[in-house]
Protein backbone atom coordinates (compact mmCIF):
# COMPACT_ATOMS: atom_id res chain seq x y z
CA UNK A 1 0.00 0.00 0.00
CA UNK A 2 1.15 3.02 -1.01
CA UNK A 3 1.17 6.38 1.18
CA UNK A 4 1.92 10.42 -0.23
CA UNK A 5 2.40 12.32 3.09
CA UNK A 6 2.44 15.49 2.25
CA UNK A 7 4.29 18.07 4.81
CA UNK A 8 4.13 22.12 5.30
CA UNK A 9 7.32 23.45 6.38
CA UNK A 10 7.65 26.41 8.55
CA UNK A 11 9.46 29.59 6.72
CA UNK A 12 12.96 28.50 5.93
CA UNK A 13 12.79 24.98 7.14
CA UNK A 14 11.77 23.12 4.16
CA UNK A 15 15.56 21.98 3.28
CA UNK A 16 16.52 21.06 6.82
CA UNK A 17 13.44 19.16 7.38
CA UNK A 18 14.52 17.27 3.55
CA UNK A 19 17.69 16.28 5.09
CA UNK A 20 16.96 14.84 8.11
CA UNK A 21 14.38 12.69 6.70
CA UNK A 22 16.30 11.45 4.00
CA UNK A 23 19.30 10.59 6.44
CA UNK A 24 16.90 8.56 8.20
CA UNK A 25 17.16 5.74 5.16
CA UNK A 26 13.83 3.94 6.46
CA UNK A 27 13.03 1.39 4.23
CA UNK A 28 9.36 2.31 3.72
CA UNK A 29 10.16 6.00 2.10
CA UNK A 30 10.03 5.26 -1.34
CA UNK A 31 11.20 9.53 -2.18
CA UNK A 32 11.02 12.78 -0.86
CA UNK A 33 10.85 15.57 -2.77
CA UNK A 34 10.41 19.36 -2.68
CA UNK A 35 7.73 20.43 -4.44
CA UNK A 36 5.86 24.50 -5.30
CA UNK A 37 2.09 25.00 -3.92
CA UNK A 38 -0.01 24.42 -0.69
CA UNK A 39 2.97 21.93 0.59
CA UNK A 40 6.67 22.02 0.66
CA UNK A 41 7.45 18.16 0.59
CA UNK A 42 5.97 15.08 -0.80
CA UNK A 43 7.53 11.51 0.68
CA UNK A 44 6.32 8.32 -0.81
CA UNK A 45 5.80 5.75 1.09
CA UNK A 46 5.41 1.84 0.76
CA UNK A 47 4.14 -0.23 3.36
CA UNK A 48 2.87 -4.14 3.16
CA UNK A 49 -0.78 -4.96 3.49
CA UNK A 50 -1.15 -6.53 6.91
CA UNK A 51 -1.92 -3.68 9.18
CA UNK A 52 -0.88 -0.98 7.22
CA UNK A 53 -2.88 1.77 8.08
CA UNK A 54 -2.73 1.26 11.70
CA UNK A 55 1.34 1.05 12.00
CA UNK A 56 1.18 3.90 9.35
CA UNK A 57 1.53 6.97 11.61
CA UNK A 58 3.36 4.66 14.44
CA UNK A 59 6.08 3.73 12.76
CA UNK A 60 7.05 6.03 9.65
CA UNK A 61 5.03 9.27 10.11
CA UNK A 62 6.69 9.46 14.25
CA UNK A 63 9.77 7.96 12.95
CA UNK A 64 10.22 10.35 9.69
CA UNK A 65 9.45 13.65 11.67
CA UNK A 66 11.01 12.39 15.10
CA UNK A 67 13.10 15.57 15.24
CA UNK A 68 11.59 17.62 13.21
CA UNK A 69 7.84 18.52 14.62
CA UNK A 70 8.87 22.01 15.47
CA UNK A 71 9.76 22.72 11.82
CA UNK A 72 6.62 21.37 10.34
CA UNK A 73 3.81 23.21 10.32
CA UNK A 74 0.92 20.42 9.12
CA UNK A 75 1.06 17.31 7.55
CA UNK A 76 -1.88 15.33 4.79
CA UNK A 77 -1.75 11.66 4.51
CA UNK A 78 -2.74 10.11 1.17
CA UNK A 79 -3.12 6.76 0.76
CA UNK A 80 -2.76 5.56 -2.94
CA UNK A 81 -4.75 2.30 -4.62
CA UNK A 82 -4.47 1.83 -7.48
CA UNK A 83 -1.71 2.92 -10.28
CA UNK A 84 -2.73 3.54 -13.90
CA UNK A 85 0.03 2.56 -16.23
CA UNK A 86 0.31 2.84 -19.50
CA UNK A 87 1.46 -0.66 -20.02
CA UNK A 88 -1.43 -2.49 -18.35
CA UNK A 89 -3.57 -4.37 -20.77
CA UNK A 90 -6.74 -2.45 -20.33
CA UNK A 91 -5.56 0.95 -21.61
CA UNK A 92 -5.55 1.25 -25.22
Amino acid sequence: MQFFIFIRCKPGKTTEVGQAMVRKRLKEVQEIHSISGEWDLMVRAMLTPRGADSDFESNVMETLLADQWDNVDRTQTIIGYRVFNPEDSFVE
